[in-house]
């Protein structure tokens, strides 16, 4: 799977224990209620180019390092 739209839903699950696939591309799980935290795998993920948990229930640190620095903060809102 390289691209995961599950944006606008009623999605309610702990993010922070997903597995996400390493040939992801573009990840949206904006407008949920999605809670936990961003796991440190996004940070491997190399061909990541589009990444947007905004308007959920996420909390704490975003990870660093890899391409997290391309992604702005509308991308957590």
């Amino acid at each position: 799977m390289q691209q995961m739209d599950l944006s606008r839903n009623a999605f309610s699950f702990n993010l922070s224990t997903a597995e996400l696939p390493e040939q992801l591309v573009s990840l949206d799980l904006s407008h949920n209620a999605i809670y936990g935290g961003i796991p440190v795998q996004v940070v491997n993920l190399t061909n990541l180019q589009f990444f947007n948990v905004s308007y959920n229930r996420l909390c704490g640190a975003v990870p660093t390092g890899g391409n997290m620095a391309s992604f702005d903060a509308s991308s957590y809102q």
